[in-house]
């Protein structure tokens, strides 16, 4: 940047017209560095920022070298500011659809779950029993024929039985369809 005496002295006045024909180009061109292409569309206003913090402290500028070092300083904060603050506001956006897909994800899972425990109202006393037991809390097939007074194989068919009945009633509902799926591969442990 090319910062004559004339238009330094110039400046101290606030006479901007050499400033902004000689200086802003260069100042342009530094800011665009600093913010890289990613924010480069923030360069105009990280130098008009810088110019009019060195316009409030003209008074204070004693030398073009002063001058200069002041605005570079200043574009290359005001650069470093304005990245940390895209970054911060794109990590919270990121954050956000994550904690929004958490949300999604657990609104349908109680949403199924609520229509499973709803249809296990329409079954018999026996097969609800078998549900509890095995699937809410996790007893072995031998464990629950035992709590019944049934034998394991008759557990097994108790749990394929109770399945059937809920593939029927849900046979439109794809997403309890799955659920039902998952509980099918649970009734092999």
């Amino acid at each position: 940047m090319i910062l004559s005496e004339q238009i330094f002295n110039e400046f101290k006045l606030g006479i901007f017209n050499g400033f902004y024909k000689e200086v802003y180009p260069s100042l342009l061109t530094y800011a665009v560095r600093c913010l890289t292409s990613t924010y480069g569309y923030l360069a105009e206003d990280c130098v008009q920022d810088s110019i009019y913090q060195a316009f409030r402290k003209s008074n204070d500028f004693h030398s073009v070298a002063q001058l200069k070092s002041f605005l570079y300083i200043c574009i290359h904060n005001d650069a470093v500011s304005y990245q940390r603050k895209y970054n911060s506001q794109k990590n919270y956006v990121l954050e956000q659809n994550h904690f929004e897909d958490d949300i999604n994800h657990t609104i349908i899972e109680q949403e199924t779950m609520d229509l499973l425990y709803d249809a296990l109202q329409y079954l018999p006393n026996d097969l609800r029993q078998v549900f509890h037991l095995s699937f809410e809390r996790g007893m072995k097939n031998a464990e629950v024929g035992k709590l019944m007074g049934i034998s394991e194989s008759g557990a097994k068919k108790k749990k394929a039985k109770m399945i059937q009945l809920l593939r029927e009633r849900f046979s439109k509902d794809e997403k309890v369809l799955i659920l039902i799926a998952i509980l099918c591969n649970l009734t092999s442990v």
